[in-house]
């Protein structure tokens, strides 16, 4: 099963963007939507999927601290 995880764009560099996962930065494909830094996005399998308003990253960031904690 593969997960997509909510993150935070903090550099983009032509179709690449740097995204934070609660303190892990990693590079990820930006070029299948227009992002910025500060935006939230969904990454999966290494591609941003979709910018995503500021209260749903917030609520699947609150989810997965929490199944972290299980």
């Amino acid at each position: 099963m593969c997960v997509a995880m909510p993150g935070k764009v903090i550099s983009v560099h032509g179709t690449k963007a740097i995204v934070d996962f609660a303190g892990n930065t990693v590079t990820a494909e930006a070029g299948l939507v227009k992002v910025k830094p500060g935006d939230s996005v969904l990454v999966h399998a290494g591609c941003i999927l979709q910018v995503l308003p500021e209260e749903e990253a917030n609520i699947l960031a609150d989810l997965f601290a929490e199944l972290e904690n299980l």
